[in-house]
């Protein structure tokens, strides 16, 4: 009886062009059931373009474009079946003559694609092709491979022309290509040339990813019942977003010799670059020896891994053919574009919910159908239940779930941080739509969070009493003792800052904890104390410090200070020279004391310039008020003297000595001036 899954192997084989005699002799063995298995997967293809006819975005074109190949190659394999009746001969269209409006184009080595060679050749638009010497200097122009090349029968152009080429295998060409492809434009180098180093690149680049799989090609029938078979490479183009991009923008030069589409001309392009890179690493590699026969299961798989870099070995025709279909079948997920491709959706917990992973298929119109009702309607067999078998062998958890809520499955906060940092990421580089919530890889950093709240009618000042509350806050998440305690007994701690979910160190929940411990007997402070934790002199011991919050004494004198500058100015407005860098730093520590409305202590050595940097700060301030100094006898001269030099500006009195002004002078004089120096 014919096995329908082979059948269906072999149709694929044949549709995307990689098919083997066995691939051919199956297709005619029964071309009953043949006829009507291709029905079955034109129908499902038909419906498969259909859909994606409703998508909408820049990439529609493709997609569709993609579908409609898959569609084609399905058709073109039926009509080898059912043959279409001839169409009637037209009379021949006399050919038309090039436009010769068009200007001349440069000639450029252009490069043409011919199923594993690369074809070189120079040409442009209205100019004839360079031939033999002219060829060869373009060539070492452009840097080509100084050896591997061969003759070519040529490359035929438009007008009946052709043009004389050489052709070099990929493998010989590839560090040439790559160069070309990374490289900036050049004027002698064609855009096909050009676009093939690009094409090349995109190889090399899921090559170095390990975006490839293996497949098993059976060529033709040996001696008895061996049949030659060899380990073939294939790129993994689960949506890779290259290949559409590089499909499209193919120069036609490019195909020439193969007539082949933007599509195939890529993917065969870059199977051809991932083949020749893994073929050189694995011989390159100690390998077992390969059995002399490999005519049971445990030999052909030897000789499989003895013969990874795709020299031929001979083998059992019905175990190789079966391993060939098997491989194909499984790799079909990562190499074919028309698989639906499942969403896998983590959601993050409400308040005292949990995570729940589920999964969800593609519908029409853009839609999303949950996968249990989905795989109902599909029915067993088919592509949406291939991959969610896939779906299962990687992400276990999923039968937890059991038959009642397939596809639906509760995460517990450890598996939900692995999902998104490892499963998820695993999932979508081999093809599933995953979606997660927002994940920050920096971790959460702790504050402790003193709120103070005056009473109503107290006394505003340092003494002022407020009842005062301690919470811990990671980023923008406030937590209480009982919050950190119960995240420090979960695996993984996390929280959602910012929209994002953060890592909580343990440490730190430890240290939070014993912080709020020691302070959760406290529940008033003064002022002073609170003002105290404001500045940091009280030290939490957490790495973000402080954060004093609420309407007490302390939090208008911070809130206050908080619009000061601080900067360190050595030249400040109003006075006449220039501070040295210590002395700025004071006017700015003074900016900040005269803002949040605090007294202070200027403490600096005697000739180190005291009087100068307060000076700057009464010519920063003036307008404010009055200002009263007081000051030792023995410098009140001296501070005169120096406020005459440094703030010219400032109107200066001395009450001092026998001179001084009597109460009813004094009234009027201070009322005239900004500065008045006194002593004890």
């Amino acid at each position: 009886m014919l096995d329908i899954r082979q059948l269906e192997s072999a149709i694929w084989a044949i549709a995307d062009g990689r098919s083997t005699g066995a691939d051919e002799a199956l297709l005619l063995a029964d071309e009953h059931a043949a006829v009507a298995l291709l029905d079955r997967m034109i129908g499902v293809a038909e419906d498969d373009v259909s859909s994606v006819r409703s998508l909408r975005g820049d990439e529609r074109e493709q997609v569709v474009a993609d579908f409609l190949a898959t569609l084609d190659s399905l058709n073109a394999t039926m009509a080898r079946l059912r043959p279409p009746p001839p169409e009637p001969e037209k009379p021949e269209k006399p050919e038309e003559p090039e436009d010769e409006s068009l200007e001349p184009a440069q000639v450029r080595l252009q490069a043409s694609w011919a199923n594993g060679r690369v074809v070189v050749w120079a040409g442009g638009r209205g100019q004839a092709p360079e031939t033999g010497d002219d060829l060869s200097a373009r060539m070492a122009a452009a840097d080509c491979p100084p050896s591997g090349w061969q003759g070519h029968t040529g490359v035929a152009l438009p007008g009946n022309v052709r043009a004389e080429g050489r052709a070099i295998s990929l493998k010989d060409a590839l560090g040439w290509l790559v160069a070309v492809g990374g490289a900036a434009p050049r004027t002698d180098l064609g855009a096909s040339l050009v676009w093939m180093g690009r094409v090349a690149l995109e190889g090399v680049r899921l090559a170095t990813h390990g975006a490839v799989v293996p497949s098993i090609k059976v060529g033709k029938q040996a001696e008895g019942r061996s049949i030659e078979t060899n380990v073939r490479w294939l790129p993994a183009l689960t949506d890779n977003p290259g290949v559409p991009a590089l499909a499209a923008a193919m120069p036609p030069p490019a195909s020439l010799i193969t007539n082949g589409s933007g599509h195939g001309t890529v993917v065969s392009i870059i199977t051809a670059v991932v083949q020749t890179i893994l073929g050189e690493s694995i011989e390159r590699m100690e390998l077992p020896a390969a059995p002399p026969t490999a005519n049971t299961p445990v030999d052909l798989d030897d000789a499989v891994i003895a013969r990874m870099a795709g020299s031929i070995f001979h083998a059992h025709a019905g175990l190789a053919s079966e391993m060939s279909r098997r491989l194909d079948q499984w790799a079909r997920s990562v190499t074919s574009p028309n698989r639906p491709r499942l969403i896998v959706q983590l959601t993050a917990p409400a308040e005292g919910g949990v995570w729940v992973v589920s999964v969800l298929a593609p519908g029409p119109k853009g839609k999303v159908t949950p996968i249990d009702a989905a795989l109902r309607a599909e029915g067993p067999g088919r592509p949406l239940a291939a991959e969610w078998t896939r779906l299962g062998r990687l992400l276990p958890a999923l039968d937890r779930a059991g038959m009642t809520r397939r596809g639906q499955v509760v995460l517990s906060q450890d598996e939900a941080w692995d999902f998104m940092t490892a499963i998820g990421p695993t999932l979508h580089e081999v093809g599933f739509d995953v979606r997660v919530p927002q994940l920050s890889r920096r971790k959460a950093k702790p504050a402790l969070r003193l709120f103070a709240e005056a009473p109503a009618g107290s006394v505003v000042g340092a003494h002022q009493l407020s009842n005062v509350a301690w919470t811990v806050l990671f980023d923008d998440v406030e937590l209480t003792a009982a919050d950190v305690a119960r995240l420090a007994r979960q695996a993984r701690p996390l929280v959602q800052s910012r929209g994002k979910w953060v890592e909580v160190d343990r440490v730190d929940l430890d240290q939070a904890l014993a912080v709020l411990k020691e302070r959760e007997s406290i529940t008033k402070l003064t002022g002073a104390e609170i003002l105290r934790h404001s500045i940091g002199l009280d030290g939490s011991g957490l790495s973000g410090g402080t954060i004093v919050q609420g309407n007490s004494w302390a939090n208008d004198i911070v809130a206050r200070a908080s619009t000061a500058s601080t900067e360190a100015v050595t030249q400040p407005e109003g006075f006449v020279g220039e501070l040295r860098t210590y002395q700025a730093e004071a006017l700015g520590w003074m900016g900040f004391l005269d803002a949040a409305e605090l007294g202070g202590c200027l403490a600096l050595d005697m000739g180190l310039g005291k009087t100068p940097t307060v000076l700057a700060h009464l010519a920063r301030t003036a307008g404010a008020g009055q200002v009263l100094v007081i000051a030792p006898a023995a410098v009140v001269g001296n501070w005169a003297a120096e406020a005459a030099r440094f703030t010219p500006q400032l109107r200066v009195m001395v009450h001092h000595g026998a001179s001084r002004s009597s109460d009813h002078r004094l009234q009027r004089e201070i009322g005239r001036v900004d500065v008045v120096i006194t002593t004890y």
